[in-house]
């Protein structure tokens, strides 16, 4: 049986598209918290210096940090955050997927440099941060 190629869209796919970006915003806000409590910044504090570093790369051609003001949302309330993110979806969804993933290499960035700090191993912060997306799910 051949499947249509948009069958996903017809079985909730963009419901589990949202539940991807949802979950990258949480790991990354997430991640973003426990670096700034290591690095002893408020995360206001961390998030602005990573926006500070983006906009030097996006001035020597590189991109804007489109994460962040998820993340923001994300710590005010998860409607903030949703609103972003179904604005973004909105407006183009090839920027929606790139959103996602650029949710995904910040998490990615923290995890390392958090590995890096404290020499926690791996396997530990991703128990972490498994425990901390179950409960943000059950919120």
């Amino acid at each position: 049986m051949c499947r249509r190629p948009r069958a996903d869209a017809d079985e909730n796919g963009t419901d589990r598209i949202f539940l991807l970006a949802t979950g990258a915003a949480a790991a990354a806000t997430g991640l973003a918290l426990v670096l700034s409590d290591e690095t002893e910044q408020t995360v206001d504090e961390l998030l602005s210096a990573l926006e500070e570093a983006s906009g030097r790369g996006a001035a020597e051609g590189g991109s804007k940090l489109n994460a962040l003001p998820v993340i923001q949302g994300l710590l005010a309330d998860q409607a903030s955050a949703g609103v972003v993110l179904g604005t973004t979806f909105a407006r183009d969804q090839g920027e929606f997927f790139d959103l996602i993933l650029e949710l995904a290499d910040f998490a990615a960035t923290c995890f390392i440099i958090h590995a890096a700090r404290c020499g926690k191993p791996a396997a530990d912060t991703l128990a972490d941060l498994e425990e901390m997306l179950k409960e943000f799910v059950g919120a």
